[in-house]
C-alpha cells in the first residue's frame, strides 16, 4: 500500500532503468517480506509442536514452559541482532546502488525505509531456522533414552529441519522478480549467492547430520537387539521351557519396527515437497523470461 501511494508501483516507461528497479524492488520486497513473515509464523508453530512431542517421549512435559522461555529469550536476542544487521545491510546496499543522496523522490525514500524491515524479517527467518533445530537437538534430545522413542524424536526433528529447508528454497523462487526487464548487478548476485549458501550451510547440512545421527542410533539399537536375539536363541536351545521364544518374537517385531525408521526419515510427501520447491526455482526464471517477452511484444 505504501509503495502504491508513493508511486513506486507505477508502470515504468520503456528504457527507464531506475524506475524499473524501483518497481521491481517494491514488488519483490513486499512479496518476500510477506512470505518470510508467514513462513516464520508456521515455523514457530512447528517448533512448538515438535517440542511438545519430544517432551512427551521424554516424560518431561512439565518442562515445556521452561523450554519455551529459553526459546523466547533466544528469539529476543535474534530480534536485536537482525535489526542491527538489517540497518547495516541497507546502508551498504544504498552505497553500492548510489541511493544515498541529499535529494531523493518520495517513493525512493520509502523503498529505502522499507528495506530495513525486509532484511530484518529475512535475517530473523534464517536465525530461527538454524537455532531452533540446534536447541531441540542439544537441549531436549539428551533427556530421551536411547530406544525407539529417541529414533522417533530424531525423525521429528529431521522432519522439522526438512520443512524449514523447504521454506527457504521456496523463497528463492520469488527472487527473479527483482530483475524483471533489467540486468543483474553484481551486488544482487552476491546477495542471492549468500542467501543460497546460507540455506545450504545452516539448513541442509544440519538435516544431513540429523539423518546420519538417526542412522547411527538405529544401527546401534539394531546391533543390541541382534545380540539379545542371539542370546535368547542360545537360552532357548539350552532350556526349551524357559519362555524365551515369546521374548524372541517380541524382539524380532521391534527389530522390524526399528528397521523401518530409515524409510520414514524422508517420507514420499517430504520428497515431493522438496522436489516441487526446487522445481519452482527454474520455473520462476522461465516465467520471468516469458513475462519480459510478452512485455516486449506490447511495445511493437
Amino acid at each position: 500500500m505504501i509503495h502504491f501511494l508513493t508511486g513506486a508501483l507505477d508502470w515504468p516507461a520503456a528504457g527507464d532503468i531506475r524506475a524499473q528497479r524501483d518497481f521491481n524492488s517494491a514488488i519483490g520486497m513486499s512479496a518476500l517480506t510477506g512470505y518470510f513473515w508467514f513462513a516464520l509464523r508456521l515455523m514457530q508453530q512447528n517448533v512448538a509442536s515438535t517440542l511438545v512431542s519430544l517432551l512427551v517421549r521424554a516424560n518431561r512435559l512439565s518442562h515445556f514452559t521452561s523450554h519455551r522461555d529459553k526459546l523466547t529469550s533466544h528469539f529476543k536476542h535474534q530480534i536485536f541482532n537482525a535489526m542491527i544487521l538489517s540497518i547495516m545491510i541497507t546502508v551498504v546496499y544504498c552505497v553500492f546502488e548510489g541511493l544515498i543522496s541529499v535529494k531523493q523522490e518520495l517513493h525512493v525514500l520509502m523503498l529505502t525505509a522499507t528495506a530495513v524491515p525486509f532484511w530484518f524479517i529475512a535475517l530473523l527467518f534464517l536465525f530461527q531456522m538454524s537455532s531452533n533445530i540446534n536447541y531441540l537437538k542439544n537441549n531436549v534430545m539428551p533427556s530421551i533414552e536411547a530406544n525407539s522413542d529417541r529414533l522417533n524424536s530424531l525423525t521429528a526433528i529431521l522432519s522439522l529441519g526438512t520443512t524449514n529447508s523447504i521454506f527457504a528454497v521456496g523463497a528463492l523462487a520469488i527472487f527473479p522478480i527483482f530483475w524483471l526487464k533489467k540486468d543483474i548487478p553484481i551486488i544482487d548476485v552476491l546477495v542471492v549467492s549468500s542467501f543460497t549458501a546460507t540455506v545450504l550451510i545452516f539448513l541442509f547440512l544440519p538435516v544431513i547430520k540429523l539423518r546420519r545421527s538417526l542412522e547411527s542410533e538405529q544401527n546401534k539399537l539394531l546391533n543390541e537387539l541382534e545380540n539379545d536375539i542371539a542370546e535368547g536363541i542360545r537360552q532357548c536351545a539350552l532350556d526349551n521351557g524357559s519362555g524365551f521364544g515369546k521374548n524372541i518374537e517380541q524382539m524380532e517385531s521391534e527389530k522390524e519396527t526399528l528397521s523401518s525408521y530409515r524409510f520414514r526419515a524422508f517420507s514420499p510427501r517430504d520428497k515431493a515437497r522438496i522436489a516441487a520447491c526446487i522445481t519452482l526455482i527454474p520455473v520462476s526464471w522461465l516465467v520471468l523470461l516469458l513475462t519480459e517477452w510478452l512485455i516486449h511484444l506490447t511495445y511493437y
